[in-house]
C-alpha cells in the first residue's frame, strides 16, 4: 500500500467454474473428488478457511472501480462471511448435493498447507459490497460442470 491511489484485495480461496479454473483449490478439488472418486481423506479436518466465488471476485473489482475515491488507499478482505468453514464442514456441504460422497478423517498425517483461519469481511461489506454467490450454489455449479467436463492430466482444466 505504498501508493495512495491503490486498492488492495486479500481474496479468500476462490471457487467456481471458469475457463481456466484451478482444480487444486479446496472447494473445486473436494467437489471434483466427490463427483469422480466419491471419497476424500481429510488431514487436519478442523482447519478453517474462507471462500469466495470467482464471479464475486469479478464483482468486487467492478465495485472498487465504481467506488474508487472512497475505497482507495485501503486493503480489504474479500470472501463469503458465511463461509468460514472447516474442511469437514465443507465436505458436509458437498455431501448434501452428492449423497454418496464419503469423507474420512485421517488419524495421523499432516496437511502440507497449514493455513487455518477465520476471516472478517466486514470492511468490504461496509462499502456496500455483498457477495451474491453462496458456497452451496457454487458447489452445485461445480457438480454440473464436472459431470460435463473430463479432467486432463494437468492441474488446470
Amino acid at each position: 500500500m505504498q501508493h495512495a491511489n491503490a486498492i488492495s484485495f486479500r481474496l479468500a480461496t476462490v471457487f467456481g467454474m471458469s475457463p481456466r479454473m484451478r482444480i487444486d483449490l479446496l472447494v473445486n478439488d473436494f467437489t471434483y473428488r466427490a463427483v469422480h472418486d466419491r471419497f476424500v481423506v481429510l488431514f487436519e479436518s478442523s482447519f478453517k478457511r474462507n471462500y469466495v466465488h470467482v464471479r464475486d471476485v469479478s464483482r468486487v473489482f467492478q465495485h472498487a472501480l465504481a467506488n474508487f475515491e472512497r475505497m482507495k488507499g485501503q486493503v480489504y478482505n474479500v470472501g463469503l462471511s458465511e463461509a468460514n468453514v472447516s474442511k469437514r464442514e465443507l465436505c458436509a456441504h458437498i455431501r448434501r448435493q452428492v449423497p454418496d460422497f464419503v469423507f474420512m478423517e485421517a488419524p495421523m498425517g499432516k496437511d502440507p498447507d497449514q493455513r487455518n483461519y477465520i476471516v472478517s469481511n466486514a470492511k468490504i461489506e461496509a462499502t456496500g459490497f455483498k457477495t451474491a454467490f453462496s458456497l452451496d450454489a457454487g458447489i452445485g455449479e461445480l457438480i454440473k460442470g464436472y459431470t460435463m467436463l473430463k479432467n486432463s492430466l494437468y492441474g488446470n482444466v
